[in-house]
C-alpha cells in the first residue's frame, strides 16, 4: 500500500506560496485543467492567488474550495452518491428541523428543549426569529458532531432501541439530542457525512477505485487544523492520488511535539 502524501512546512506563508508556485511552473497543468487548492478562508485564497500570479505571471483556472465542502464532494464521488443540495448542510437542515420540532416536542425527553423554545415562541405555528435561531444552533451542533464526534452519531443511528442510546453518564437534560437526530436520519436521505466518510475510507483502503477519478494532485494550503475524520480520509486518499499539504508551523520545536 503506497502512501503518496507529502507535507511541506515552514513558519513563513510566503515561502510555502513560492514553493507551490514553482511546482505549478515545473509541472504545469494542461491549458483547460482546473487546479483546486484547498484553503481555510476567503482572504487566504485572494492572497495566495496574487502570490501565484507574481511568481508565474499568470494565475488562471485555479479554484480555492474550503475543506468541508471539498472533502464531502470527494466522498460523494467515491460512493457514487451525488447530491446537488446536501440535506445535511446546515442551511438545508435548519428547515427540516423547523418542520420536525412541533411533533418532536411532545416527547417527554424533549421537555428541556420545549421549555426553552416556548419561552421565546409559545405558538410554533408561526415562525419567529428566535425559533429559527434555536433551530440553526441545533443544526450547527449536529454538523460539528459529524466532524468531531462521529462516534456519537453512529451510535445514535445504529442503536437497536431507544434505551440503548443513553450511556449512564449521558446528561438527562441532553437526551433530546440523540432522539432528535434519529428522527432526522429517518427523514433524510442520503446518510450523514459521518457515516458516508467511514464507508468511503473502507473502500479506499481495500483498493476499490472510485467510479469518478480522484484529483491528480490534492493540494491543501495553510490549514491550521482538520477534524480527525478528515485526516483519516486524506490518509486513505493518499493511497490512490498525490496529496500535498503546505503546513504553516511556527517553529521546529512545536512540530516535534505534535509529530507523533
Amino acid at each position: 500500500f503506497l502512501i503518496l502524501l507529502t507535507i511541506y512546512r515552514s513558519n513563513r506563508a510566503e515561502w510555502l506560496a513560492k514553493l507551490l508556485a514553482e511546482q505549478l511552473k515545473l509541472e504545469p497543468p494542461s491549458p483547460f485543467e482546473v487546479v483546486d487548492i484547498v484553503v481555510n478562508t476567503w482572504p487566504t485564497s485572494r492572497w495566495l492567488k496574487e502570490e501565484l500570479a507574481i511568481v508565474n505571471k499568470i494565475s488562471a483556472l485555479i479554484r480555492f474550495p474550503f475543506p468541508g465542502s471539498y472533502l464531502k464532494q470527494i466522498v460523494q464521488n467515491i460512493l457514487d452518491e451525488k447530491v446537488e443540495n446536501d440535506p445535511w448542510d446546515t442551511d438545508q437542515l435548519v428547515w427540516t428541523l423547523l418542520d420536525l420540532l412541533p411533533e418532536f416536542l411532545s416527547l417527554k425527553e424533549a421537555e428541556p428543549l420545549k421549555n426553552w423554545i416556548y419561552r421565546h415562541n409559545p405558538d410554533l405555528s408561526h415562525l419567529n426569529k428566535e425559533t429559527w435561531r434555536i433551530a440553526r444552533c441545533i443544526a450547527d451542533t449536529f454538523d460539528d458532531y459529524a466532524l468531531y464526534r462521529p462516534e456519537y452519531l453512529n451510535h445514535w443511528i445504529e442503536s437497536d432501541n431507544q434505551s440503548s442510546i443513553f450511556s449512564p453518564s449521558f446528561p438527562p437534560l441532553m437526551q433530546w439530542q440523540p432522539l432528535l437526530f434519529r428522527e432526522l436520519s429517518k427523514r433524510i436521505n442520503p446518510k450523514p457525512f459521518c457515516l458516508q466518510v467511514h464507508t468511503a475510507i473502507e473502500r479506499l483502503r481495500k483498493g476499490d477505485k472510485p467510479n469518478e477519478p480522484l484529483p491528480k494532485v490534492l493540494r491543501i494550503f495553510g490549514l491550521s487544523s482538520l477534524a480527525p475524520v478528515q485526516i483519516e480520509l486524506l490518509q486513505a486518499i493518499s493511497g490512490l492520488t498525490n496529496v500535498q499539504i503546505f503546513l504553516l508551523t511556527p517553529c521546529p520545536e512545536l512540530w516535534q511535539r505534535c509529530k507523533s
